[in-house]
């Protein structure tokens, strides 16, 4: 094998590792900000809506577009009862909720009643129109 296949071969070897070392790195910081956000979201749920919710996928979004991971599940083991939640991932705050509007309604009912919770005005106007952002 002559010279010049050889550095190129090596400068596609190395390439190659670079680039799946990075979505490795990638990968592993997406995961721990789902795990942070996890509970986060369930608290949320339970404590808003009254509601046990499991999730099962999740999206983290570039911070170049807004710095958000979005959980995606359902509610008290019924697949059909299909919620999502965005949580800040810098602040860890929820930013807004989706789901059926049953569960929305409930949730406003009951933040009215707990004065004592703080949610900021952008959650609040998402599940009073009822709306997924």
């Amino acid at each position: 094998m002559s010279r010049r296949w050889r550095i190129i071969l090596i400068g596609i070897a190395a390439f190659t590792l670079l680039v799946g070392g990075c979505a490795v790195t990638y990968h592993v910081k997406n995961s721990n900000i789902v795990k942070k956000a996890t509970p986060i979201g369930v608290e949320y749920f339970k404590k808003v809506y009254d509601v046990t919710v499991e999730f099962t996928d999740s999206q983290v979004m570039g911070e170049y577009v807004r710095p958000d991971v979005v959980l995606y599940g359902y509610v008290n083991n019924d697949v059909n009862e299909r919620i999502s939640i965005a949580i800040n991932y810098n602040t860890y705050e929820v930013q807004y909720v989706g789901g059926p509007e049953w569960l929305l309604e409930k949730g406003e009912k009951i933040l009215l009643r707990n004065t004592n919770y703080k949610i900021n005005s952008e959650v609040r106007l998402c599940f009073v129109r009822g709306i997924l952002l």
